[in-house]
C-alpha cells in the first residue's frame, strides 16, 4: 500500500499542480489506492502530516498542493542527467574474489553490482565510467561483505575501444528490446488517454505508463553520451514519455473542469 500511495503522489506532480478532494478520491480509485471517503480522508492527512502536501480550504472543498519535501520524497527519472554527466575518459575496473563456499555471499554481492548496473566486463570483473568507491563501499557494508575488492582506474585501452568495451559489458541487444516494446506501445497508452472519460480510467492509464516506462530503463545504465552505442534507443524514449505526460497534463485539465 505504501508503495502505491507513493506511485500516486507521484502521478499529482506529473500532472496536476493543484488537487481537489474530489479528483484526488477519484484518480487515488483508479490507482486503487482508497476505496472509501475514510480511506482518501486519512491518506490526505497521513501526507499533510508527513508534510508531503499543503492544504488550502477545510472540507470538501479543500485544495491541496505537493510541498517541496514532497518533491523531494519522490523517485525522479530523468535520464538525460546521466547521459549529460561528463566523463572523464577513464574507465573504473574492480574485482572480487570469493570462494565457491561462500557461494551465498557471491549471489547476494553480483545481485548488488547488478542493481548497481555495473558492466560486467568478463566473469567477476566490473567497469564503470564514473567514481565508484563510494558505492562499493555502501554494498560491501550494507552486505556485511568483506572488503576483497581490488580496483583500477584504467585511462587507455588496447586491443578494443571504448564503445566495444560497452557493448561487451552490458547486454545492450536486451536494452535495445526493452526500449523498442515500449516505443511500440506508448501510441496506444496514449490513444488510451484521449479516449479515458473520466478521472479513473486516466489514472489507470498513467500507472500503465509508468511501469512501461521504468521497464524500459530497468537494465540501461543510462551512461554519458559518449559511449552510446549506435543503436541506442533512450531518448526516443524519453522524447515519447514526454510527449505522453504532455498529453496527461492536457487531458487532465479537461477532465477536472468537469
Amino acid at each position: 500500500m505504501r508503495l502505491e500511495i507513493e506511485i500516486a503522489l507521484e502521478f499529482f506532480l506529473w500532472g496536476l499542480e493543484v488537487f481537489s478532494r474530489r479528483d484526488c478520491g477519484l484518480i487515488l480509485a483508479g490507482f486503487r489506492s482508497c476505496s472509501s471517503d475514510r480511506e482518501l480522508d486519512r491518506l490526505l492527512d497521513r501526507w499533510r502530516q508527513q508534510r508531503l502536501v499543503q492544504q488550502r480550504g477545510r472540507g470538501k472543498t479543500a485544495h491541496f498542493s505537493i510541498t517541496d519535501a514532497g518533491r523531494k520524497r519522490l523517485p525522479v527519472w530523468e535520464p538525460g542527467r546521466n547521459w549529460d554527466l561528463a566523463w572523464d575518459g577513464k574507465w573504473r575496473v574492480f574485482s572480487f574474489d570469493l570462494p565457491t563456499s561462500r557461494r551465498r555471499d557471491r549471489s547476494n554481492l553480483w545481485r548488488a553490482l547488478r542493481a548497481a548496473k555495473f558492466g560486467l566486463l568478463q566473469r567477476s570483473v566490473w567497469v564503470w565510467p564514473h567514481e565508484v568507491e563510494p558505492v562499493l563501499k555502501d554494498i560491501i557494508q550494507a552486505r556485511g561483505i568483506p572488503e576483497c575488492f581490488c580496483g583500477f582506474e584504467v585511462s587507455r585501452l588496447f586491443l578494443c575501444d571504448d564503445k566495444e568495451l560497452v557493448v561487451t559489458a552490458w547486454d545492450f541487444d536486451e536494452i535495445n528490446r526493452q526500449h523498442q516494446g515500449y516505443l511500440q506501445h506508448a501510441v496506444a497508452n496514449t490513444a488510451s488517454l484521449n479516449r479515458a472519460a473520466n478521472l479513473q480510467e486516466l489514472a489507470r492509464v498513467a500507472r500503465i505508463e509508468r511501469d512501461a516506462y521504468q521497464y524500459a530503463f530497468s537494465f540501461d545504465p543510462l551512461l554519458p553520451r559518449a559511449l552510446w552505442p549506435k543503436s541506442y534507443r533512450g531518448p526516443a524514449v524519453e522524447e515519447r514519455h514526454a510527449a505522453f505526460r504532455a498529453c496527461l497534463r492536457r487531458r487532465l485539465r479537461e477532465l477536472t473542469r468537469v
